[in-house]
């Protein structure tokens, strides 16, 4: 008979709390009901990016809108707070 071995849950740090509310720009495409590319070219047109060659750019309003930069260590991706939903919505 196995013995039940029971692992003790794994709790968050508030930054991980605060990063996993977050969106990558796909999920919030998707949320949207737009693709990717063409949510990147609203954020592009609402001046949150900048495209630059085959990539995007965080800009400072980006960042204040909720946008974060961050990388798995061969690319590098954004995430969008909750609340940039909003910001997507309502503007054009």
């Amino acid at each position: 008979m196995k013995e039940k071995t029971t692992e003790t849950p794994k709790v968050k740090t508030p930054k991980q709390i605060r990063e996993s509310s977050k969106l990558t720009t796909s999920k919030l495409a998707q949320k949207l009901g737009l693709k990717t590319n063409e949510l990147n070219r609203k954020f592009v047109q609402m001046g949150y990016l900048e495209k630059k060659g085959k990539n995007f750019d965080l800009t400072k309003k980006g960042k204040l809108a909720g946008g974060v930069w961050k990388s798995n260590g061969t690319r590098g991706y954004i995430l969008w707070e909750e609340k940039t939903v909003l910001f997507a919505d309502e503007e054009n």
